[in-house]
């Protein structure tokens, strides 16, 4: 098969090919480049869009449904396997929907993710790349304990993590602190200690697995990146009654390559505010500040957590724009940048012979107005094409987000 369209961004940094052309053979890109170079074979004229790259969403919980209310989403538990199964099977196909062709599924009851992950790969459908957590590693009672990830103590750390390597995870998750959505674990503190955080991530570097962490609190920011963490997932700078972002911190996340995963999302547009870190103008100025200090940012969503669909995937995007950053870098962000930090730099992100045949079209140029982004007129994921499917991004009603927002303040210890 071979492509045609008005336009082809092959890398996010590379020019503009005006009538380009993508020559895909099984699953593998063979040929990318100008229409008039292009070998022969049977055409596919997607006419006026830009070919790109398929998007990275770098935080992904399959497991969960955005429409369910907060308790049910907290309770995912390891226990009755196959409805959470046959769940997250139909959630990866959403995320096609919104044109991304591989996620990274941070938090779901062991083995689900691994099986899951496989299965996907397996199959004859058109489906999306998956790098898997199984259940995040989290204190006796901590944030989303429910999942069966819990460890206590140095030797507990190692030891789950060898079962996770045993499991044939993609990569290491650890709760640095505690969450809004588990009540009463503390967003604002860490929860391991830095003994046990460093044991931890020397045991997965050792196996071979890198380490993300969830850490909304400064003081677990900062103990995560002091004990070698690969990737720090929200990095929301939390405190008890608010948001503080620390810069001496901010530099050691750059000094020490650590990539974040801010997982921006539709409770954090202007139009339908919930985030629970802080007032909306702190947050953004907070991601803004971390971007300024030269962090390297991966696009992610936390998608499947309430409220927050699937398919509202460019809402991240939208929001990265908003921080400052050009149309071309949110593109990797999204792309080239997300795969390299997820270790598929030489399978995808870009469109390269010899690289998965993973892409989208956009009706318009993302050079120029990343907001073309949000309705993604072809996909393809390992060589197959994906029919989008018509669908309303939805995140309930005024009513159902102030109650959430309420909640999730409330399970903080934090005035409503």
């Amino acid at each position: 098969m071979i492509l045609t369209a008005d336009r082809l961004l092959t890398d996010s940094q590379a020019e503009i090919i005006h009538a380009g052309a993508v020559a895909v053979e099984s699953s593998v890109i063979t040929y990318a480049g100008p229409r008039a170079e292009m070998p022969d074979g049977p055409v596919h004229d997607l006419g006026d869009v830009t070919l790109l790259p398929g998007l990275f969403d770098c935080h992904v919980h399959l497991c969960m449904d955005p429409a369910a209310d907060r308790t049910e989403a907290n309770t995912v538990r390891a226990t009755d396997p196959a409805p959470t199964r046959s769940l997250m099977l139909a959630n990866a196909t959403r995320l096609l929907d919104a044109g991304i062709t591989t996620a990274r599924d941070l938090g779901s009851p062991a083995p689900l993710g691994t099986e899951v992950r496989d299965l996907l790969a397996a199959s004859t459908s058109t489906t999306p790349r998956l790098l898997v957590a199984n259940a995040p590693i989290t204190v006796p009672g901590g944030h989303a304990w429910a999942m069966g990830g819990e460890a206590e103590g140095v030797a507990g750390v190692i030891d789950q993590v060898r079962r996770h390597g045993a499991q044939g995870v993609d990569v290491i998750k650890v709760m640095t602190t505690g969450g809004f959505m588990t009540p009463g674990t503390g967003p604002a503190h860490a929860r391991f200690t830095l003994a046990e955080l460093t044991a931890l991530v020397a045991e997965a570097h050792r196996l071979g697995l890198p380490v993300t962490t969830h850490a909304l609190g400064v003081e677990g920011i900062e103990r995560a990146v002091r004990a070698g963490v690969d990737g720090i997932e929200h990095c929301g700078w939390v405190t008890e009654n608010g948001s503080r972002f620390d810069a001496a911190i901010a530099q050691q996340i750059v000094s020490n390559g650590v990539a974040v995963c801010p997982t921006m999302n539709v409770a954090c547009t202007a139009e339908t505010y919930f985030c629970p870190w802080d007032e909306r103008d702190q947050v953004i100025g907070n991601l803004r500040a971390l971007r300024a200090a030269g962090a390297t940012l991966i696009a992610g969503t936390d998608a499947g957590i309430p409220l927050v669909p699937f398919e509202g995937f460019a809402d991240c995007l939208s929001i990265f724009a908003e921080i400052g950053m050009t149309p071309r870098e949110v593109i990797a962000a999204a792309t080239t940048e997300a795969a390299r930090v997820c270790g598929l730099a030489e399978v995808t992100g870009r469109l390269q012979a010899g690289l998965a045949a993973d892409m989208i079209a956009a009706p318009g140029d993302p050079t120029v107005d990343i907001e073309v982004l949000r309705t993604p007129a072809f996909v393809m994921a390992r060589g197959r094409e994906h029919q989008v499917r018509p669908h309303e991004v939805s995140s309930g009603t005024a009513e159902s987000r102030d109650d959430l927002l309420a909640a999730l303040r409330a399970g903080a210890g934090r005035p409503a």
